[in-house]
């Protein structure tokens, strides 16, 4: 099945869209990502893993495939770790989104929790010139993503943050899985 999750890239002071999409398909168990990933957006494969192992869901045991897309743009950094991570969980059938027209950006930690990421301003900007309602950013960015005037940034700290709003659970602040 494959899953297309919304992402923001940078390419000098400029934000770009970015579809991360997510394929699981039968074979050897294998992890992939294309699209002119760096070693940064390679290295996403070890973080992403163990974010959804230690978050308590299940890494989905399949041939997946994520294309970054535009493929002829060089992906740099580690702000593809969460929309990787929502599409792989998404594909897989763990966690419902709702909302399409959402971004995600942001770096994981192993445990799940999001570390800051550089160049959230322009990213935001670009966001609502295309008409992206909802911004998904490491809380430690969301007061610099609310300059932009719109979308309706919301500040994660943890995965489990974000699984409980699309759950619709409730509570908030750090998640489970430790620091």
């Amino acid at each position: 099945m494959v899953y297309n999750v919304r992402s923001l890239g940078l390419h000098g002071i400029t934000g770009y869209s970015v579809s991360v999409e997510c394929d699981l398909s039968s074979g050897l168990p294998a992890f992939t990502i294309v699209g002119l990933p760096d070693a940064a957006v390679n290295e996403a494969r070890e973080r992403v893993r163990a974010a959804i192992k230690n978050c308590g869901f299940s890494f989905p045991v399949s041939r997946i495939t994520v294309n970054l897309a535009p493929a002829h743009v060089k992906k740099i950094g580690t702000l593809y770790d969460l929309p990787i991570l929502v599409g792989l969980l998404a594909a897989a059938g763990q966690l419902k989104i709702k909302a399409k027209d959402c971004a995600f950006v942001g770096e994981l930690s192993l445990s799940g929790k999001l570390r800051p990421a550089a160049g959230i301003l322009p990213m935001a900007l670009h966001a609502k010139a295309e008409g992206i309602r909802a911004l998904f950013v490491p809380s430690a960015n969301a007061a610099e993503a609310t300059l932009a005037g719109g979308p309706e940034v919301y500040p994660v700290d943890h995965v489990m943050d974000l699984v409980r709003h699309f759950t619709g659970e409730g509570g908030g602040g750090g998640g489970g899985g430790g620091g």
